[in-house]
Order: C-alpha cells, then structure tokens, then sequence
C-alpha cells in the first residue's frame, strides 16, 4: 500500500514554486529593460549613421566660394552648400525610414524631422519635394540650413 506524505512535499513544491517565480521576476525587471536599452540604443546609433549618409549624398559644398560666417564668437570662413537634387518624400523616407514627428504648415509644406543619437535633421518637402534640408547638433543646437540655391545657405 503506498503512503503518502503529505508533511514534506507541500514545503518542497512552494520552494520550487518561489525559485521560479523569483527567476521570473529577476528576467522581467533586470534583463527586459536592458535589452529594450541596448535595442533602442543600436536602433539610434543607425539612424544616426543614416542621417550622415544622406545628408552627404544629399547636399554638394561648392569649395570654389568662401563665406565669413560667425560661429561661436569668432568668424570663420565656410564653403556654401546648396542641395545636389529636389528629392521627393518618399525618397527621402526610404532612405531614412519614417520621420519620428511629421507636421504640416498653413500653405501645405510638409516638415518631416529624424532625430538620430547626435544630430537631428529637418526636410521642408513644398508639393513634395525637398527645399530645404536643416542639420543640427543636438549637444550644441548649432547647424545648418541647405536650400536648393547656395545664396540661401546659413549656419546657425
């Protein structure tokens, strides 16, 4: 005949029971939130590397000018850049992805921004194409502004 008993095997089944749940805990409050960190971090460090691209591929310097331009106190001399070609939103999206906000003036331009780990960048689309692309750092919110004509060009 087979006894049970039932002194010992309750305390053994809450002990299994409490290392389990404890381990659960554990993986859902340590390890979760750092995983989304490191996610989150590799996701901001290829946006950024994104944003440099395109603005590289996007904007030709013209290197046979010089412009005096202030820049934090002093005045330093800069080549004028102006945008290579009017690309259209979608081909901007497909380079960058989707813009993280996205709004609309009163005459229907639309301002798209891409916010990477160290710089932000703002495309102004007028009946979707591109105008003016604005690069700027977020430490110093210094940047600059690229328009189709190299007269419009300015650092800020």
């Amino acid at each position: 005949m087979y006894r049970f008993d039932s002194g010992r095997t309750p305390w053994r089944v809450i002990l299994v029971q409490l290392i389990i749940l404890t381990g659960l805990v554990a993986f859902y409050k340590l390890y979760l939130p750092h995983l989304e960190r490191e996610k989150a971090m590799r996701e901001a460090a290829e946006r950024e590397q994104k944003i440099e691209a395109f603005f590289q591929k996007a904007v030709v310097e013209d290197t046979m000018q010089e412009i005096a331009v202030p820049l934090e106190g002093a005045i330093v001399q800069r080549h004028p850049q102006r945008l290579r070609a009017t690309l259209a939103v979608e081909e901007v999206e497909a380079a960058l992805g989707a813009p993280d906000v996205a709004s609309t003036d009163f005459q229907g331009g639309q301002h798209l921004t891409w916010i990477g780990a160290a710089h932000k960048l703002q495309g102004s689309f007028s009946a979707g194409h591109l105008y003016c692309l604005a690069r700027e750092d977020r430490s110093t919110g210094h940047g600059v502004m690229v328009f189709e004509s190299i007269g419009s060009w300015h650092p800020y």
